[in-house]
């Protein structure tokens, strides 16, 4: 009996051995062996059409890559224009999990937009861009990432806003609801996020970021007391309370979502139109602000005389960041004067000047309205 319970343990000892070879085996990364993932689903043309924006324009799946190692690979499908090696892609989806992707009109045309302005690319309507798609996957920050072969399509855009990654400043500015919120962007899709935020007289009153419209989406808030007006501060993401500091109007907001670290700088009590209808000197006409479906804009109506048809946009009747055609787009009855100044284009009346600030890429649009 007792020479078979040995016999028996040495068996299980072998075993159990064994097993743990297989399973040693298994977990070795080969990157020689390595089959990587296979898009499928990418037609060879697409012409996308505004008005049917709601439509769904792309599907796209993907296998799963096999790394040679008992681990979840993480996919990220990326997106560039062709000839740019990937230096500036859009990451369209990154799971473990999901292996498919889909996208409306007008998701895949803010995409296109997107990537034409990181690239500085100017776009003529009805032009066709060619654009490169890949499958990326990895199994850990130390390994490198493996693609899949890149795949093309030749896509016929319509001129629209591009779309950024964003984080959501929510407060009491805009009644702790997400209706009416401000956002920072990160212009280059990666953890730093900026933007102009207007508080409304109510930035001492509380405030946080929230990684999307709702409060079950994740949040940041102050560690702690912040001293007032300090240019920076480290939040957190948990248990974290309302950010009280800030007590100017308007500013310029940095903020790294790995790190937590906010910088806040540029607090202005106001913004105003100056020019030659004040002698360029002030009081400067005070803007106001409002909020509607194209998002947070600063707005005033201004008497022009025919005489004095120059002006622009400064912060506290403050020479500094202020703001003429080499700073904002612009559209409808204004013009760049060539001296760093705006011009009317209707002559002597009243315009309505709004200045949509809260994006990428602030627009002003002006319109004569007497």
């Amino acid at each position: 009996m007792r020479i078979l319970k040995y016999f028996s343990a040495f068996c299980l000892g072998l075993i159990a051995l064994s097993s743990c070879e297989n399973d040693l085996e298994k977990t070795i990364y080969n990157k020689n062996e390595v089959v990587a993932s296979r898009l499928e689903g990418l037609k060879e043309s697409y012409v996308l059409e505004q008005t049917k924006g709601n439509d769904n324009a792309l599907s796209l799946k993907w296998t799963k890559p096999d790394m040679t190692y008992q681990s979840a690979a993480v996919n990220l499908l990326q997106m560039d224009i062709k000839d740019k090696n990937f230096s500036k892609a859009i990451t369209l989806a990154s799971s473990a999990v999901d292996t498919t992707y889909s996208a409306t009109v007008s998701e895949f045309n803010e995409q296109i937009m997107t990537l034409l302005n990181k690239h500085e690319i100017e776009y003529t309507e009805g032009n066709t861009i060619t654009l490169e798609f890949r499958v990326g996957s990895y199994i850990s920050t130390v390994v490198d990432t493996v693609f899949s072969e890149v795949s093309q399509t030749n896509v016929t855009p319509y001129m629209g806003e591009a779309v950024y990654p964003s984080i959501v400043v929510v407060g009491s500015y805009s009644g702790w609801g997400f209706e009416t919120c401000q956002f920072i962007y990160s212009a280059n899709s990666d953890e730093n996020y900026s933007g102009m935020i207007y508080f409304n007289g109510k930035g001492n009153e509380g405030w946080k970021f929230t990684k999307g419209l709702g409060w079950g989406t994740g949040e940041w808030g102050a560690d702690g007391d912040i001293e007032a007006e300090a240019p920076t501060a480290n939040l957190i993401t948990s248990g974290g309370g309302n950010i009280t500091a800030y007590s100017k109007n308007s500013y310029w907001v940095e903020f790294n979502s790995t790190t937590g670290l906010l910088k806040m700088s540029q607090g202005y009590d106001y913004w105003g139109i100056v020019g030659g209808f004040n002698g360029w000197s002030g009081p400067d006409t005070r803007m106001t602000y409002e909020h509607d479906q194209d998002g947070a804009y600063l707005i005033a109506t201004q008497e022009i005389p025919a005489d004095q048809l120059t002006w622009k946009i400064r912060p506290g009747e403050k020479w500094e960041n202020d703001k003429g055609p080499g700073q904002l787009a612009y559209e409808g009855d204004v013009e760049d004067n060539g001296d760093g100044n705006f011009k009317v284009t209707q002559g002597a009346g009243t315009y309505e000047v709004k200045w949509y600030f809260n994006k990428v890429n602030p627009k002003l649009i002006v319109r004569k309205i007497q």
